[in-house]
């Protein structure tokens, strides 16, 4: 995504608690209006087609809900640095790195997924049971396109 590989680790268990009991409101709302294009236009780094639906979803919760997730996605995630190693996309409370509206709701999205989608249902899931699958290059979370 703009040309940046991301990584996402594990939420602690009571964060995760947090964030489910803030998502509540609107979870079944999301679930319902992201349908396969929007969550392709997700997973694809493009959230275009998906704006719509999150910005209606997320308009039932407070801001400071909504900025409690979107730092606890952002605190769990790095950034692929061009030495190759990572790098925390938030230290401290303070972002690292400038990040467009895409790339935020993008990674928000990434990182909710992988680590919620045990907790229900209505989110999409690529749990099999035993843990999150991992691809060809046995990472089990990557976002954006990947050119290695």
């Amino acid at each position: 995504m703009g040309g940046n590989r991301y990584f996402a680790g594990t939420i602690d268990a009571f964060t995760q608690l947090h964030i489910v009991r803030r998502l509540a409101p609107c979870l079944g709302r999301l679930a319902a209006l992201l349908g396969p294009e929007e969550r392709e236009s997700l997973e694809s780094g493009d959230p275009e087609a998906a704006l719509v639906s999150l910005a209606a979803a997320a308009s039932e919760l407070s801001d400071e809900d909504v900025e409690y997730i979107v730092n606890a996605c952002l605190d769990a995630t790095e950034r692929r640095q061009p030495g190759g190693g990572p790098a925390a996309l938030r230290a401290n409370g303070v972002t690292m790195f400038t990040l467009n509206l895409p790339e935020l709701l993008c990674i928000s999205y990434r990182v909710l997924k992988a680590n919620l989608a045990d907790f229900s249902a209505a989110l999409p899931s690529d749990f099999d049971g035993r843990g999150l699958k991992p691809d060809a290059n046995g990472s089990a979370f990557r976002v954006g396109k990947s050119s290695s």
